[in-house]
Order: structure tokens, then C-alpha cells, then sequence
């Protein structure tokens, strides 16, 4: 099978959303991401917990036009046991209903038919992430992760070769935080902290229509 390499570097990453033009378009039929190699190191971290640069961090990417959009990546993060109502267009049946989640009977909240419109579910937030390993700390090793996650197979999809690659990390009080300048976490010139470039690559493996 083919493979298909993509790096983002320093200045890149810092931008919190990296835009990639591929040089072309695809019709994958399979995708994997094989591996992951970076040197991110959240010893650089300067976000507003003074806590984050004390140790390493669970790192997560997100490739935005490849994976999201077609759902084969689903994480939440939050509070699983405070509901939260949210009102619904649709109307459901028990059946509809997640595991956890239940149904108003306040009448108020009720359709002439007597079901309700109002459902309440956890408080948490819906991601479309990839957990990638951790992070190093004050070395100077090249991390080196194993995925062999397969993001697609069998239908075609099309990618027509714009990636949105975005990093976010768990911060020290597990919440989930976009990497950015203003977090820190990247060496954007050889001669800053006298390290090298920050840098994280990504290897596909691929079938095409």
C-alpha cells in the first residue's frame, strides 16, 4: 500500500490551525495512520495554568476535512454524571434514547401528543480527536507512537486534499486545550532555548479508488 508522509513545523503549529494543500486529490478506499513521530515538549508549555509545564501531557490531533466529517473518530470529555436538558427539534421514542440519558415529564416541556421535547444528557463536550501518546518533558529524545488506526475502509472517500491539522493537549486540570502561541509548547527557531524546531509527522498508509 502507499504512503503518505505530512509534517507541520514550528511556526506552523503555533498558528493553532495548520492549513494543508496537498498537491492533490484522493478517493481512499482504506486509510491508516501508521505512525506518529514529534518533538513536542511541554516543558515549553505557557498557558494559564502554572501547573501545565510540570510535567508531560497527553497529546490529541485532530485532522479536520479528512476524518471528522465522515464520524470515524467520536471522543467526549466532561462531567458524565450532571445532566444537562437540551431541547430537541425531533421527537424520540425510549428507544432513541443513549444509555444514561432520560426523558422530561414536566408538562411544560411536553408536545400535545405527551412527549417530551426536552432530553437530558451528560454535560460533556464532543470531540473529533485522535489521542496520539504523550508528550516529552525537558529531553531531547524524538517521541516515536504507533497508531495503526484505521480512519477509513470500504466506501470511497473523497478528500480533495485541504487538511485542517489542528494539536490540543490535557491540561493539569484535564481539560482539553488547543495548542497555540499563546499555550506554548513550541520551538519556533533553532536558536530559541538553544532546541531544535518543533516539529510532529504524521505516516498514512492508503488505498485509492
Amino acid at each position: 500500500m502507499p504512503l503518505l508522509s505530512l509534517t507541520m513545523r514550528g511556526a506552523e503549529l503555533e498558528d493553532g490551525v495548520c492549513n494543508i494543500n496537498l498537491e492533490k486529490s484522493y478517493k481512499f478506499t482504506e486509510l491508516k495512520l501508521l505512525h506518529v513521530y514529534h518533538n513536542i515538549d511541554s516543558s515549553h508549555l505557557t498557558s494559564n495554568s502554572k501547573n501545565d509545564s510540570t510535567n508531560a501531557v497527553l497529546l490529541f490531533i485532530k485532522l479536520g476535512g479528512l476524518v471528522e466529517n465522515h464520524k470515524q473518530i467520536e471522543n467526549y470529555a466532561g462531567n458524565f454524571e450532571t445532566y444537562v436538558a437540551h431541547t430537541q427539534q425531533n421527537i424520540y421514542d425510549k428507544d432513541d434514547f443513549q444509555i444514561g440519558a432520560s426523558v422530561s415529564t414536566d408538562n411544560a416541556n411536553s408536545t400535545s401528543s405527551g412527549v417530551t421535547t426536552t432530553r437530558f444528557e451528560p454535560d460533556v463536550k464532543f470531540h473529533n480527536l485522535i489521542p496520539i501518546g504523550s508528550s516529552r518533558h525537558g529531553g531531547s529524545d524524538i517521541i516515536s507512537r504507533d497508531v495503526f488506526k484505521t480512519l477509513h475502509k470500504g466506501s470511497i472517500l473523497d478528500f480533495n486534499g485541504e487538511l485542517r491539522f489542528e494539536l490540543h493537549f490535557l491540561d493539569s486540570l484535564a481539560e482539553l486545550t488547543q495548542m497555540r502561541g499563546s499555550t506554548g509548547g513550541f520551538v519556533t527557531d533553532s536558536k530559541q532555548k538553544d532546541r531544535f524546531v518543533s516539529f510532529i509527522t504524521l505516516l498514512f498508509e492508503y488505498e485509492e479508488a
